[in-house]
Protein backbone atom coordinates (compact mmCIF):
# COMPACT_ATOMS: atom_id res chain seq x y z
CA UNK A 1 0.00 0.00 0.00
CA UNK A 2 1.28 3.03 -0.84
CA UNK A 3 0.70 6.85 -0.02
CA UNK A 4 0.66 9.97 -1.90
CA UNK A 5 -0.36 13.46 -1.04
CA UNK A 6 -3.84 12.95 0.95
CA UNK A 7 -4.75 9.25 0.05
CA UNK A 8 -4.09 5.65 -0.06
CA UNK A 9 -3.81 3.15 -2.68
CA UNK A 10 -2.91 -0.17 -3.52
CA UNK A 11 -1.84 -1.94 -7.03
CA UNK A 12 -2.52 -5.59 -7.61
CA UNK A 13 -2.84 -7.86 -10.59
CA UNK A 14 -5.02 -11.07 -11.20
CA UNK A 15 -2.28 -12.19 -13.95
CA UNK A 16 0.77 -10.74 -12.68
CA UNK A 17 1.40 -8.39 -15.57
CA UNK A 18 0.51 -5.16 -15.96
CA UNK A 19 -0.94 -4.13 -18.87
CA UNK A 20 -3.99 -1.61 -18.30
CA UNK A 21 -6.56 -3.75 -17.24
CA UNK A 22 -5.07 -5.80 -15.16
CA UNK A 23 -4.76 -2.72 -12.66
CA UNK A 24 -7.02 -2.29 -9.75
CA UNK A 25 -6.95 0.37 -7.48
CA UNK A 26 -8.20 0.34 -3.78
CA UNK A 27 -8.43 4.51 -2.69
CA UNK A 28 -8.78 5.26 0.54
CA UNK A 29 -9.49 8.79 0.06
CA UNK A 30 -8.44 11.67 2.92
CA UNK A 31 -11.22 14.21 4.11
CA UNK A 32 -13.02 15.80 0.96
CA UNK A 33 -11.57 13.54 -1.40
CA UNK A 34 -13.95 11.11 -0.10
CA UNK A 35 -16.37 13.38 -2.86
CA UNK A 36 -14.11 12.63 -5.64
CA UNK A 37 -14.62 10.12 -8.20
CA UNK A 38 -10.85 9.39 -9.29
CA UNK A 39 -12.35 7.61 -12.17
CA UNK A 40 -13.44 10.82 -14.04
CA UNK A 41 -9.38 12.20 -13.61
CA UNK A 42 -8.08 12.57 -17.01
CA UNK A 43 -4.72 11.46 -17.92
CA UNK A 44 -4.51 12.40 -21.50
CA UNK A 45 -6.81 15.42 -21.91
CA UNK A 46 -8.58 15.65 -26.05
CA UNK A 47 -10.75 17.77 -27.93
CA UNK A 48 -13.69 17.09 -26.28
CA UNK A 49 -15.13 14.51 -23.16
CA UNK A 50 -15.51 11.90 -25.99
CA UNK A 51 -11.48 11.89 -26.84
CA UNK A 52 -10.28 12.47 -23.45
CA UNK A 53 -8.56 9.84 -21.69
CA UNK A 54 -9.49 8.71 -18.36
CA UNK A 55 -8.19 7.66 -15.15
CA UNK A 56 -11.28 5.00 -15.23
CA UNK A 57 -10.46 4.10 -18.79
CA UNK A 58 -6.87 2.44 -17.38
CA UNK A 59 -7.59 1.07 -13.80
CA UNK A 60 -10.48 -0.61 -12.01
CA UNK A 61 -10.93 1.46 -8.67
CA UNK A 62 -13.03 0.95 -5.13
CA UNK A 63 -12.80 2.84 -2.09
CA UNK A 64 -12.82 2.60 1.72
CA UNK A 65 -13.51 5.03 4.14
CA UNK A 66 -10.53 3.99 5.94
CA UNK A 67 -7.48 1.04 6.22
CA UNK A 68 -8.72 -0.18 9.18
CA UNK A 69 -12.66 -0.71 7.36
CA UNK A 70 -10.58 -2.66 4.84
CA UNK A 71 -8.48 -4.77 6.87
CA UNK A 72 -11.68 -5.66 8.88
CA UNK A 73 -13.99 -6.21 5.72
CA UNK A 74 -11.20 -8.59 4.57
CA UNK A 75 -11.22 -10.54 8.11
CA UNK A 76 -14.88 -11.26 7.56
CA UNK A 77 -16.01 -14.67 7.30
CA UNK A 78 -18.39 -16.00 4.29
CA UNK A 79 -21.88 -15.55 4.84
CA UNK A 80 -24.62 -17.64 3.04
CA UNK A 81 -27.65 -15.70 2.34
CA UNK A 82 -30.95 -17.25 1.05
CA UNK A 83 -32.11 -14.98 -1.79
CA UNK A 84 -30.64 -13.42 -4.68
CA UNK A 85 -32.23 -9.54 -4.57
CA UNK A 86 -34.30 -7.44 -2.67
CA UNK A 87 -35.05 -4.41 -4.53
CA UNK A 88 -37.50 -1.05 -3.58
CA UNK A 89 -38.64 1.42 -5.96
CA UNK A 90 -41.15 3.69 -7.50
CA UNK A 91 -43.10 4.73 -3.74
CA UNK A 92 -45.91 6.51 -3.20
CA UNK A 93 -45.90 9.94 -1.68
CA UNK A 94 -49.26 11.03 -1.27
CA UNK A 95 -52.55 9.98 -0.47
CA UNK A 96 -54.11 11.50 -3.58
CA UNK A 97 -52.02 9.68 -5.75
CA UNK A 98 -54.33 7.65 -8.59
CA UNK A 99 -52.20 4.66 -8.14
CA UNK A 100 -53.41 4.70 -4.29
CA UNK A 101 -56.43 5.70 -4.66
CA UNK A 102 -56.61 2.20 -7.35
CA UNK A 103 -55.39 0.41 -4.78
CA UNK A 104 -57.33 1.05 -1.71
CA UNK A 105 -60.36 0.33 -4.43
CA UNK A 106 -58.90 -3.30 -4.68
CA UNK A 107 -58.14 -2.13 -8.62
CA UNK A 108 -54.67 -3.18 -10.45
CA UNK A 109 -52.57 -0.68 -9.91
CA UNK A 110 -50.69 0.43 -13.16
CA UNK A 111 -48.13 2.78 -14.57
CA UNK A 112 -49.74 6.08 -14.61
CA UNK A 113 -48.71 9.61 -16.72
CA UNK A 114 -48.06 13.19 -14.77
CA UNK A 115 -47.76 11.95 -11.24
CA UNK A 116 -45.29 15.30 -10.95
CA UNK A 117 -48.65 16.52 -9.15
CA UNK A 118 -47.92 13.85 -6.20
CA UNK A 119 -45.15 14.64 -5.53
CA UNK A 120 -43.31 13.83 -1.80
CA UNK A 121 -43.69 17.71 -0.64
CA UNK A 122 -42.21 19.16 2.93
CA UNK A 123 -40.68 22.55 4.47
CA UNK A 124 -37.02 23.49 4.60
CA UNK A 125 -35.05 23.97 7.68
CA UNK A 126 -33.16 26.42 5.99
CA UNK A 127 -34.50 29.34 3.75
CA UNK A 128 -31.27 28.48 0.96
CA UNK A 129 -33.54 25.14 0.38
CA UNK A 130 -37.26 26.00 0.18
CA UNK A 131 -39.55 27.94 2.14
CA UNK A 132 -39.53 27.17 5.68
CA UNK A 133 -43.04 27.90 7.17
CA UNK A 134 -46.31 27.66 5.84
CA UNK A 135 -47.41 31.34 5.49
CA UNK A 136 -43.57 32.22 3.62
CA UNK A 137 -44.56 32.85 0.14
CA UNK A 138 -41.79 33.28 -2.17
CA UNK A 139 -40.35 30.21 -1.70
CA UNK A 140 -41.07 26.96 -2.91
CA UNK A 141 -41.59 23.88 -0.59
CA UNK A 142 -38.67 21.20 -0.89
CA UNK A 143 -40.20 18.64 -3.82
CA UNK A 144 -38.92 14.93 -4.42
CA UNK A 145 -40.98 13.82 -7.62
CA UNK A 146 -42.73 10.54 -8.03
CA UNK A 147 -39.88 8.35 -10.53
CA UNK A 148 -42.09 5.46 -12.86
CA UNK A 149 -39.05 4.62 -14.42
CA UNK A 150 -37.19 3.25 -10.82
CA UNK A 151 -40.19 0.78 -11.44
CA UNK A 152 -38.35 -0.03 -14.83
CA UNK A 153 -35.59 -0.44 -13.64
CA UNK A 154 -36.47 -2.47 -10.30
CA UNK A 155 -37.95 -4.95 -12.46
CA UNK A 156 -35.71 -5.47 -15.40
CA UNK A 157 -33.31 -6.09 -12.07
CA UNK A 158 -35.41 -8.63 -10.94
CA UNK A 159 -35.54 -9.90 -14.10
CA UNK A 160 -32.25 -10.54 -14.50
CA UNK A 161 -31.11 -11.82 -11.20
CA UNK A 162 -34.10 -13.92 -10.96
CA UNK A 163 -36.16 -12.70 -8.27
CA UNK A 164 -40.50 -13.00 -8.28
CA UNK A 165 -41.41 -8.43 -8.67
CA UNK A 166 -43.18 -8.65 -5.54
CA UNK A 167 -43.35 -8.66 -2.05
CA UNK A 168 -40.95 -9.44 -0.06
CA UNK A 169 -38.51 -9.58 -2.39
CA UNK A 170 -39.45 -6.76 -4.54
CA UNK A 171 -41.43 -3.67 -3.10
CA UNK A 172 -42.78 -1.21 -5.95
CA UNK A 173 -45.80 1.40 -5.48
CA UNK A 174 -47.72 1.06 -2.41
CA UNK A 175 -44.99 -1.67 -0.76
CA UNK A 176 -42.10 0.47 -1.23
CA UNK A 177 -42.41 1.90 2.29
CA UNK A 178 -40.82 1.61 6.15
CA UNK A 179 -43.16 -0.75 7.11
CA UNK A 180 -42.93 -3.27 4.73
CA UNK A 181 -39.27 -2.81 4.44
CA UNK A 182 -39.10 -3.61 8.09
CA UNK A 183 -40.78 -6.79 7.25
CA UNK A 184 -38.50 -8.19 4.80
CA UNK A 185 -35.64 -9.49 6.55
CA UNK A 186 -32.86 -7.89 5.07
CA UNK A 187 -30.39 -10.32 6.02
CA UNK A 188 -31.18 -12.95 3.96
CA UNK A 189 -30.12 -11.18 0.66
CA UNK A 190 -27.33 -11.54 -1.11
CA UNK A 191 -27.69 -8.03 -3.20
CA UNK A 192 -29.90 -5.05 -1.98
CA UNK A 193 -31.26 -2.43 -4.32
CA UNK A 194 -32.91 1.27 -3.45
CA UNK A 195 -33.72 2.89 -6.62
CA UNK A 196 -35.68 6.51 -4.86
CA UNK A 197 -34.64 9.47 -3.75
CA UNK A 198 -32.21 10.55 -1.17
CA UNK A 199 -31.14 13.18 0.24
CA UNK A 200 -28.44 15.14 3.31
CA UNK A 201 -29.36 16.12 6.23
CA UNK A 202 -29.98 19.51 7.17
CA UNK A 203 -32.29 20.20 4.20
CA UNK A 204 -36.61 18.76 5.95
CA UNK A 205 -37.74 19.77 8.96
CA UNK A 206 -37.58 16.71 11.68
CA UNK A 207 -35.27 15.02 9.79
CA UNK A 208 -31.84 16.24 10.96
CA UNK A 209 -29.39 13.65 9.35
CA UNK A 210 -29.02 11.54 5.12
CA UNK A 211 -32.18 9.74 4.50
CA UNK A 212 -33.26 7.32 2.11
CA UNK A 213 -37.26 8.60 0.78
CA UNK A 214 -39.64 5.90 1.07
CA UNK A 215 -43.34 5.46 0.65
CA UNK A 216 -45.64 8.01 2.93
CA UNK A 217 -48.58 5.86 2.21
CA UNK A 218 -49.79 2.72 4.41
CA UNK A 219 -46.64 3.10 6.81
CA UNK A 220 -47.62 1.61 10.65
CA UNK A 221 -46.70 2.78 14.27
CA UNK A 222 -44.01 5.26 14.45
CA UNK A 223 -42.78 4.21 10.49
CA UNK A 224 -42.66 7.68 8.70
CA UNK A 225 -41.76 6.36 5.80
CA UNK A 226 -37.72 7.59 6.04
CA UNK A 227 -34.74 5.52 5.92
CA UNK A 228 -32.15 7.17 8.01
CA UNK A 229 -28.51 6.81 8.70
CA UNK A 230 -29.06 6.10 12.08
CA UNK A 231 -31.47 3.28 10.94
CA UNK A 232 -29.19 1.98 8.39
CA UNK A 233 -26.78 1.58 11.17
CA UNK A 234 -28.96 -0.43 13.31
CA UNK A 235 -29.18 -3.28 10.66
CA UNK A 236 -27.46 -6.81 10.69
CA UNK A 237 -26.25 -7.35 6.79
CA UNK A 238 -24.81 -10.28 4.99
CA UNK A 239 -25.05 -8.84 1.81
CA UNK A 240 -22.27 -9.00 -0.91
CA UNK A 241 -23.63 -5.55 -1.66
CA UNK A 242 -26.02 -3.04 -1.45
CA UNK A 243 -26.71 -0.39 -4.48
CA UNK A 244 -27.94 2.95 -4.18
CA UNK A 245 -29.94 4.17 -6.70
CA UNK A 246 -30.47 8.04 -5.64
CA UNK A 247 -28.76 10.98 -5.48
CA UNK A 248 -26.07 12.24 -3.26
CA UNK A 249 -25.87 8.66 -0.95
CA UNK A 250 -21.90 8.96 -1.25
CA UNK A 251 -21.66 12.87 0.35
CA UNK A 252 -22.16 13.00 4.00
CA UNK A 253 -20.25 14.91 6.89
CA UNK A 254 -16.48 15.04 6.73
CA UNK A 255 -14.62 13.07 9.68
CA UNK A 256 -11.08 13.81 10.64
CA UNK A 257 -9.44 10.86 9.85
CA UNK A 258 -12.16 8.68 8.96
CA UNK A 259 -13.25 10.30 5.73
CA UNK A 260 -17.05 10.94 5.03
CA UNK A 261 -19.77 9.73 7.13
CA UNK A 262 -22.10 8.40 4.61
CA UNK A 263 -24.63 5.62 3.57
CA UNK A 264 -21.80 3.86 2.04
CA UNK A 265 -20.07 3.98 5.91
CA UNK A 266 -23.46 3.03 7.65
CA UNK A 267 -24.15 -0.16 5.13
CA UNK A 268 -20.53 -1.69 5.78
CA UNK A 269 -21.29 -0.88 9.76
CA UNK A 270 -24.84 -2.84 9.04
CA UNK A 271 -22.51 -5.80 7.72
CA UNK A 272 -22.39 -5.54 3.69
CA UNK A 273 -19.19 -6.25 2.08
CA UNK A 274 -19.73 -3.67 -0.76
CA UNK A 275 -21.66 -0.55 -1.20
CA UNK A 276 -22.64 1.10 -4.60
CA UNK A 277 -23.36 4.76 -3.85
CA UNK A 278 -23.60 8.49 -5.91
CA UNK A 279 -21.54 11.10 -5.28
CA UNK A 280 -24.34 13.79 -6.85
CA UNK A 281 -27.77 14.46 -7.97
CA UNK A 282 -28.60 11.12 -10.95
CA UNK A 283 -30.14 11.85 -13.79
CA UNK A 284 -32.60 8.80 -13.81
CA UNK A 285 -32.93 7.48 -17.51
CA UNK A 286 -29.25 6.66 -17.44
CA UNK A 287 -28.91 5.96 -14.52
CA UNK A 288 -31.87 3.20 -15.36
CA UNK A 289 -29.55 2.31 -18.14
CA UNK A 290 -26.65 1.91 -15.99
CA UNK A 291 -28.11 -0.05 -13.56
CA UNK A 292 -29.78 -2.71 -15.95
CA UNK A 293 -26.37 -2.86 -17.53
CA UNK A 294 -24.30 -3.10 -14.26
CA UNK A 295 -26.71 -6.32 -13.03
CA UNK A 296 -26.28 -7.72 -16.83
CA UNK A 297 -22.43 -8.14 -16.12
CA UNK A 298 -22.67 -9.63 -12.44
CA UNK A 299 -25.73 -12.32 -14.10
CA UNK A 300 -22.65 -12.99 -16.76
CA UNK A 301 -20.06 -14.12 -13.22
CA UNK A 302 -18.24 -10.55 -13.47
CA UNK A 303 -16.88 -9.38 -9.98
CA UNK A 304 -18.20 -6.07 -8.68
CA UNK A 305 -15.48 -3.83 -9.47
CA UNK A 306 -15.56 -5.07 -13.41
CA UNK A 307 -19.19 -5.40 -13.51
CA UNK A 308 -18.82 -1.30 -12.70
CA UNK A 309 -16.44 -0.86 -15.36
CA UNK A 310 -18.29 -2.76 -17.84
CA UNK A 311 -21.24 -0.94 -17.31
CA UNK A 312 -19.53 2.67 -16.92
CA UNK A 313 -18.15 2.08 -20.07
CA UNK A 314 -21.22 1.41 -21.97
CA UNK A 315 -22.70 4.47 -20.48
CA UNK A 316 -19.53 6.51 -21.03
CA UNK A 317 -20.23 5.84 -24.82
CA UNK A 318 -23.71 6.89 -25.39
CA UNK A 319 -23.16 9.82 -22.48
CA UNK A 320 -19.67 11.03 -22.80
CA UNK A 321 -20.01 13.86 -20.22
CA UNK A 322 -18.60 12.34 -16.62
CA UNK A 323 -21.92 14.11 -15.25
CA UNK A 324 -23.57 10.49 -16.42
CA UNK A 325 -20.99 8.06 -15.91
CA UNK A 326 -19.04 8.86 -13.07
CA UNK A 327 -21.91 9.56 -10.91
CA UNK A 328 -21.67 6.16 -9.02
CA UNK A 329 -18.93 4.53 -6.95
CA UNK A 330 -17.58 0.94 -5.17
CA UNK A 331 -16.93 1.31 -1.63
CA UNK A 332 -15.37 -2.07 -0.76
CA UNK A 333 -13.68 -4.76 -2.11
CA UNK A 334 -14.33 -5.10 -6.52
Amino acid sequence: MLKTGHFYFALTSSQGKWNFLDKKIIIVPDGILGLLPFESLIVKEGKDYKDSLYVGDRYQISYYQSATVLALQRNLKERKTERPLFALGNPIYTKEDPRYLAWKENKKTTMVAGLDKYSFRDLAIEAKWGKTTESDTTGKMIEFRPLPETEIEVKEIAKTMGALPEPPDVLLSVAANETELKKTGLERYKYIHFATHASLPGMIQGINEPFILLGQVENENKDDGFLTLSEVLDLRLNADMVVLSACVTGVGKEVEGEGVANFARAFQHAGAKSIVVSLWAVASDPAVEYMEKFYGYLKAGKDRGEAMRLARNEIKAKYPNPFYWAVFILHGEG
